[in-house]
């Protein structure tokens, strides 16, 4: 009798929650015909998601066929493996973050416009083919797949956040220019990164921003014969892991001009402690190299012909390669000498001009290339207005079914409309849970009161969650990480399109362990005392609590907050990234401590009203 009580408990609250939907909706009607400035659209990239077509996966096998018809195509969460994938110009595959399992795909020649999001390719390949030049596309979160080209063309494409190798041999034919290749992760494989180029149709103008190399078994890197290449941002783990690779992590050879920028990390725990580089380029200009080999036998290893300029540095010296050496070492700022504001020239320390300065000069001038275009920065949506927290008082209660949804069904995928709640949603960070809606402009939680955290994180090591296209508003914080629900290290964290708007906080790490190789896609906050705020330990000993490491934000917005971000780190943070990022009308953009190469890459500081 208890059981059927509360099954007809369910069932009328299921009903009453519709039948509120219904007369929202009408409402809401209502409201556009009255007044048509009403309708809230979602950002663009959300607007094609969502027009794509929507496969379930119970017609995987019809994937290519959907693709062919439509041209745009989405996926469900679940597994599509089964069928390979060929993709032509302008066609899109969009996936649900780390959850769609794809075959592998053909970028068929001449194609351009391809857009491939948020796939799990589970060891399998994105394959470039070779003939007519593939420009244009956009690759980005691409979970354990191995991107291919041999003698194929690529120009002007846009890798974003891959999670896997990269093998382009054009050593027979073909070529890549003008490439970029902002966050490339991976780790325990062998040569993450290979790059090779011919000298009849020449390679250049690719660019590295924010690479992660973890813990390789082998080899990390084959470069070869490129005109030019640039990193900027590289850390590398335990490279040659496992003992079986025989080069140095960062293997360039045959090169003009190299230039990395911000290289740490070291192989302290590798079984095999190789070198961390050997260049062999017309001009290797490195800035803020603070890398260890550990292992004074594991030299790194400079060709005598190369013009090195070296600013801002320790650990691991270089030697010449043989032969008679032609190059020159150019030094400043360099540690391990006597007096860190020495500039070197061949060992001698420098104290007057330097005479017949001209290969130095063109060495440090180089070549002028074209910016980098700039962001077009959409108005994000703002889908309950300047009279929300009037508008919000009376509104019924969401929490229990949004939290059933949890629950239930591991995702809470909402509909359009506004989800009012009272009391925070537990979320488990454990890759399998999370909270999706329709849009930005078109799906909003928002608290009935200010003094709760919208979503809590619970449990979780090592692990992540789903979140993603909708508005978080109100509350005391968006996102609530803390050991007050279990120790948490959150790793591998990509959650996209998100507007935190009038929080105190809007992403808070409390006291909890780590948070680390994250990506934040279009993550932004508007109206918050502080956007994201790393809160850590204070005062204890060998303190490791809430460091935040190698995570990346990436055409995030931020604007009217006290403080965008605050990252005071008691254990050192490291090589976090905010590219193509917009920093208007806040207090203070950073504050930032115990930070090792942090990176704004591509953004915009506007009208900021506080110090700088």
């Amino acid at each position: 009798m208890r059981n059927i009580i509360l099954l007809f408990s369910l069932l009328l609250f299921c009903s009453c929650l519709a039948q509120r939907n219904i007369i929202g909706q009408q409402k809401k009607k209502q409201k556009i015909a009255s007044n048509p400035s009403y309708i809230v659209n979602n950002q663009q990239e959300e607007i094609d998601y969502f027009n794509a077509y929507l496969l379930p996966v119970s017609q995987k096998a019809n994937i290519q066929t959907a693709i062919d018809t439509y041209g745009s195509v989405r996926l469900e969460a679940g597994d599509y493996r089964g069928t390979s994938i060929v993709m032509s110009s302008n066609q899109k595959l969009y996936g649900v973050s780390k959850l769609s399992l794809v075959d592998n795909i053909t970028i068929t020649a001449g194609s351009t416009g391809v857009v491939l999001d948020d796939l799990f390719l589970f060891d399998k390949s994105i394959n470039f083919q070779a003939g007519a030049p593939i420009s244009n596309c956009k690759i980005k979160s691409i979970k354990w797949g191995t991107i291919v080209a041999t003698n194929a063309i690529l120009t002007n494409n846009t890798f974003i956040n891959h999670g896997g190798p990269i093998n382009i041999d054009c050593s027979t034919s073909g070529y890549f220019r003008n490439n970029k290749i902002i966050r490339h992760q991976s780790g325990g494989l062998n040569t993450i990164l290979t790059m090779k180029g011919n000298s009849t149709t020449p390679s250049y103008g690719n660019v590295h921003l924010w690479t992660n190399f973890l813990n390789p078994g082998g080899n990390t890197t084959d470069i070869n014969n490129l005109q030019n290449s640039t990193f900027v941002g590289l850390d590398t783990e335990a490279w040659n892991f496992n003992g079986t690779g025989s080069l140095p992590m960062l293997y360039m050879q045959n090169m003009g001009d190299v230039k990395i920028t911000d290289l740490g990390g070291g192989n302290s725990y590798s079984a095999v402690k190789s070198p961390i580089l050997n260049i062999d380029a017309n001009n290797l200009t490195m800035l803020n190299k603070y890398i260890q080999g550990y292992d004074a036998n594991a030299v790194s290893t400079v060709a005598p012909k190369t013009n090195v300029l070296y600013y801002e540095g320790e650990h691991d010296n270089y030697v010449r390669g043989s032969g008679t050496v032609t190059g020159f070492d150019l030094k400043a700022h360099y540690q391990d000498y006597t007096n860190y504001n020495e500039v070197t020239l061949n060992g001698a320390v420098q104290s007057t001009t330097i005479s017949n300065p001209t290969a130095i000069t063109n060495a440090i001038l180089g070549t002028q290339y074209t910016p980098w275009s700039r962001p077009n920065w959409e108005t994000l949506p703002d889908p309950l207005g300047a009279n929300w927290k009037t508008e919000r008082v009376g509104k019924p209660d969401s929490r229990a079914y949004i939290q059933n949804l949890i629950d239930t069904n591991n995702i809470a995928d909402l509909p359009e409309g506004t989800f009012y709640i009272s009391s925070t949603l537990f979320l488990p960070v454990d890759q399998a849970h999370g909270i999706t809606g329709k849009g930005t402009g078109k799906t909003v939680i928002c608290g009935l009161t200010d003094d709760f955290p919208l979503i809590s994180l619970t449990g979780g090591q090592d692990d992540n969650f789903v979140l993603s296209n909708l508005t978080l508003q109100g509350g005391s914080v968006g996102v609530y990480s803390s050991q007050n629900y279990g120790t948490q290290h959150i790793a591998f964290l990509w959650i996209k399109y998100v507007v935190f708007r009038d929080q105190t906080i809007g992403f808070h790490l409390k006291n909890m362990m780590g948070f680390d190789n994250n990506f934040f896609d279009n993550i932004s906050f508007v109206n918050c005392g502080t956007g994201f705020w790393q809160e850590p330990l204070i005062g204890g000993v060998n303190d490791n609590s809430s460091f935040v490491d190698k995570t990346t934000f990436y055409n995030g917005q931020f604007i009217n907050c006290d403080t965008a971000i605050s990252m005071l780190a008691t254990r050192a943070d490291n090589l976090n990234a905010w590219v193509n990022c917009k920093f208007d009308n806040n207090g203070l953009d950073f504050a930032l401590l115990g930070n090792n190469f942090p990176i704004v890459a591509n953004s915009d500081f506007s009208n900021n009203r506080g110090e700088y």
